[in-house]
């Protein structure tokens, strides 16, 4: 894929942030939440108290005092989080949940509507289906596999935006982790297909990798594993070799950008019958991004993969009572959930190029 398509991944991963807000507040006019998912909490005597007898279960079954509850500043408990399947139609949205194809034609639509006026409508057409094959996460690729770091997570979170909605508009959550995946799949297929025609080519690698992040979203989501394993992109700046004779011409090609695969200590303590306390607020990420691609030497181009830790800025807003029932609310949390803040987090890298070591930063430096 080439020219500003190359960053495709990035952008459309907002716009799917932003249109699960504006999507969770239109629902939210009819529906309404489960009673017993908003009971009032119960107190427990440690301010981040997790029932051991639960700890271990998957979110869904845990009860709604159980269910990732925390304090707020004063002490009080903040209201849990609600998992997306305790939200159910109201009589004024249940024609949707029957109806989930327009949901899904609706995001497909927008998605391929947004393609063509951003990337195609200034292409050049092609007379026939072409393919570039772009390879994966080599040395000698054109982005050294950030670009596919960039699919993924871009899929991951377009379909837990899609699973969000449905679940808002009534949809059985068995059947919306199956229709959020297939969407994803259908949708990155589609946009790839809309490239063969545009002077990009069909590249499958984008189109697999689009709908791997989509699937294993919903098997995180199907399995309850969600609260604790989340991926996230995040933006850090360009920054430039010391030395100038190495630059080719100006930044670019996702050398401002990261991706993280993210271990929510506020998720996996509890299952492990450990109270988190002030560890709630903390994460454990595997880090990978590039710099240098196609705008440096050769030489001097790396391949980054690291490990970090990191302030989990979804759980503070929690506890600092940012709602999940409102739009700025869920656009808010959902931000936090999956962009990466800069300088949040602190780690190293092994440049793969090179073999050398890189750190402690947060992902911004050139170099070493």
């Amino acid at each position: 894929m080439a020219g500003l398509t190359r960053f495709r991944g990035s952008w459309l991963l907002v716009v799917a942030i932003a249109f699960g807000g504006a999507s969770g507040t239109a629902a939210g006019m009819s529906f309404h939440l489960d009673a017993a998912a908003l009971a009032p909490p119960q107190p427990s005597p440690p301010a981040f108290h997790i029932d051991p007898a639960t700890s271990g279960l998957p979110p869904s079954e845990r009860a709604p005092s159980v269910f990732l509850s925390a304090a707020r500043l004063d002490g009080t408990l903040a209201e849990p989080l609600v998992p997306l399947h305790t939200a159910v139609a109201g009589p004024g949205s249940s024609w949707m949940a029957r109806r989930p194809g327009l949901v899904l034609g609706g995001f497909t639509a927008a998605f391929l509507g947004l393609e063509y006026v951003a990337f195609w409508a200034s292409a050049e057409r092609n007379s026939s289906f072409q393919f570039h094959d772009e390879g994966w996460f080599g040395k000698t690729t054109y982005a050294g596999g950030a670009d596919k770091a960039s699919h993924f997570v871009g899929g991951y979170v377009a379909g837990r935006v899609a699973e969000y909605s449905l679940g808002r508009l009534g949809t059985p959550p068995e059947r919306s982790h199956l229709l959020s995946a297939a969407l994803i799949a259908i949708t990155g297929t589609l946009i790839e297909v809309g490239d063969a025609y545009h002077g990009y080519g069909f590249s499958w690698q984008d189109a697999l990798i689009t709908t791997a992040g989509g699937a294993v979203g919903s098997v995180l989501a199907r399995t309850g594993w969600d609260d604790t394993v989340t991926f996230r992109f995040g933006k850090v700046g360009f920054d430039e070799p010391d030395d100038p004779s190495l630059v080719l011409g100006p930044p670019e090609e996702y050398s401002d950008e990261v991706y993280t695969m993210d271990l929510r200590l506020s998720g996996l303590l509890p299952r492990l019958g450990r109270d988190p306390g002030w560890a709630r607020f903390a994460l454990l990420s595997a880090t990978y991004g590039t710099k240098g691609y196609e705008w440096v030497e050769a030489s001097a181009r790396q391949r980054l993969l690291g490990v970090e830790i990191g302030l989990d800025l979804y759980e503070i807003a929690r506890v600092l009572g940012v709602p999940q029932d409102t739009w700025l609310g869920a656009l808010a949390l959902s931000f936090f959930r999956y962009v990466r803040v800069p300088y949040t987090g602190i780690g190293f890298q092994v440049e793969l190029n090179s073999g050398r070591l890189k750190g402690p930063n947060s992902f911004h430096r050139f170099d070493f």
